[in-house]
């Protein structure tokens, strides 16, 4: 493994983790983590990748672990700019790869942005991999689950106004989040529609239309990504649209069963199926 820097077009900066595959690599792997889980956390999922002739490339949200920015009363962003972030970001690999195909893998909040930035910018990928993401619509849950994403959708963007930042650490979920990011996380939570804060682009719109094809892993007990919740994001995508969906019931490799967030450290049985869905 090896640190790439990345310096954006605003002129923040990051530090992409780089996987190299051992042999004639197949194509490019982009892995986008969950909300407040930092890249370095993913590292032997993309190692197992890596060794499956993929090469693999993760990193930090803005705001988080090697980005040199962090959310505050004076540095605000939004999906809008982790989106861009993104589209840079595979301007990048195209520059220290040679030409292949490139999919990504989003886990959780990193799977709405491969989403958002597919459907903005088509033709930029073959694949995505959307694992234990979804909209944060609360009618994706059902009874209480429901009730609770949407209290948390009321109360968490006018939370981070008054803080300057979401202290997402403190309330026990994500981490120190930006302003605009809880704006469109609420935003898609009580709505269950992307209107991203700053942006004019209609990304709804464009949803509707991609036609990139999709595989889409759900965990059966995980209660922060539901099937419904997932199909609610799956759904968005043109019908004509190649979708392909598994469901994780058990956990071969020990007695733990796969949650939302273990199943990156226990990654055989995930990798199995993104190396048998890649062509």
């Amino acid at each position: 493994m090896e640190t790439r820097s990345i310096y954006y077009r605003d002129g923040s900066s990051n530090e992409a983790s780089v996987f190299t595959a051992p042999s004639a690599a197949k194509a490019i792997i982009i892995c986008l983590p969950a909300m407040g889980v930092r890249a370095s956390y993913y590292r032997d999922f993309a190692q197992a990748l890596s060794e499956q002739a993929f090469h693999v490339v993760t990193i930090d949200w803005r705001g988080h672990g090697q980005s040199n920015l962090r959310a505050g009363r004076t540095i605000d962003f939004g999906y809008e700019e982790l989106v861009e972030d993104l589209s840079e970001l595979l301007d990048y690999t195209e520059n220290w790869f040679s030409v292949m195909p490139v999919y990504i893998v989003g886990h959780s909040l990193g799977g709405q942005i491969a989403s958002l930035c597919t459907a903005r910018y088509p033709g930029l990928i073959q694949g995505l991999i959307l694992i234990a993401s979804c909209s944060v619509y609360y009618e994706g849950w059902e009874e209480k689950g429901a009730w609770r994403v949407w209290l948390a959708a009321k109360l968490f963007h006018p939370l981070s106004k008054v803080v300057g930042h979401f202290p997402g650490k403190v309330i026990g979920f994500g981490g120190r989040e930006a302003r605009k990011v809880m704006h469109d996380w609420c935003y898609n939570g009580l709505y269950g529609k992307y209107r991203l804060a700053g942006s004019p682009f209609d990304y709804e719109a464009a949803l509707a239309k991609m036609e990139t094809p999709s595989l889409a892993i759900s965990i059966r007990s995980d209660e922060m990504a539901p099937r419904k919740a997932m199909d609610n994001l799956v759904g968005k995508f043109a019908p004509t649209a190649e979708r392909r969906h598994l469901e994780l019931s058990d956990n071969p490799q020990n007695a733990n069963p796969y949650n939302h967030f273990n199943w990156a450290k226990q990654p055989k049985k995930v990798v199995q199926q993104i190396v048998s869905w890649i062509p």
